[in-house]
This record gives structure tokens, C-alpha cells and sequence, in this order.
């Protein structure tokens, strides 16, 4: 009789534990909750930013209008902004920062991109005049190569 009760509730156990992982799985599927993954090779040339170093930032932005603005702001805007915007912005915005010197060697950066992040930016903080900003996609491999007075950027 204990044997019997002994059974039957681990197939119960067992049937709601295989049912639940379906729902999960399904769940997942439906709201596309699912992180992604972000791969960068940086390059930096021996002469970027005139032999200066440069600081790198890199937003990953879950507010659309934020992402709006981002996309429309320089580095040098960006830069002289960020402390306000990291505050105003700090449950929609996470920043990823660095500093580089020329000619210095760059092991890949992998991180994980959440499933609600709408739109990565990076910003690059010449000294040279121009917007040094550009997209980058959620997903996937980039190259970014900080040349001599700008960078560019490059998906696989």
C-alpha cells in the first residue's frame, strides 16, 4: 500500500515536471524571450586619436526613445551626458566601458545581450571632430577597428 502511494506521487512529480519544461519551452517561444549573444574583435591602429588613448563605450539601450536619441547624439555629446543619462535612464540602460591605447592588442569581448535590449550603440571618443557612433546589432560577430581619426564597424 506505501509502495503504491510511494509511485504514485512520483509520477505525478514526474508528469508535472515534464509538462512545466514544455510550457517554458513554449512560453519562450511565443514572447521570443530569449538572450542573445555578442561577439566583438576590436582593432586599434599604432596612430588612432593621435596616438591618444581612447575611451569606448558601448549602450545597451531597452528604451526606445532613449535608443532614438542615442542613435542621433555624437561621442562628444555622449560623453559629456552620460553621467545624467546613466541616472535618468538606470533601469532601461547599461553601459559597457573601455579604454584603449594605440596599437594595443585586443582579446574578444563576448557578452551576453538580453532579450529586451532594443538596440546596442558604440561611441568612440575621438578627439578628431565627427559623430564617432554607430549601431551595432544584438546578435552575432562585429569588428570594430578604431583607425586614425574615426572607427568602423563590420558584421559577420
Amino acid at each position: 500500500m506505501m509502495r503504491r502511494r510511494f509511485a504514485i506521487f512520483f509520477a505525478f512529480v514526474f508528469l508535472i515536471a515534464i509538462v512545466g519544461c514544455g510550457v517554458a519551452k513554449k512560453a519562450k517561444k511565443v514572447t521570443g524571450l530569449v538572450n542573445g549573444k555578442l561577439s566583438l574583435q576590436v582593432g586599434i591602429s599604432d596612430q588612432a586619436n593621435q596616438n591618444s588613448p581612447i575611451a569606448v563605450d558601448l549602450l545597451l539601450i531597452k528604451d526606445k526613445t532613449l535608443l532614438k536619441t542615442a542613435e542621433g547624439m555624437s561621442a562628444s555629446d555622449w560623453f559629456m551626458k552620460r553621467p545624467q543619462l546613466k541616472r535618468q535612464y538606470s533601469k532601461t540602460l547599461e553601459v559597457r566601458s573601455w579604454e584603449w591605447v594605440p596599437g594595443q592588442t585586443i582579446a574578444p569581448i563576448d557578452f551576453t545581450v538580453a532579450s529586451d535590449v532594443g538596440g546596442i550603440v558604440v561611441f568612440a571618443n575621438y578627439g578628431s571632430p565627427g559623430a564617432h557612433n554607430a549601431p551595432l546589432p544584438t546578435r552575432g560577430k562585429v569588428s570594430i577597428f578604431l583607425d586614425d581619426e574615426d572607427f568602423v564597424v563590420q558584421s559577420k
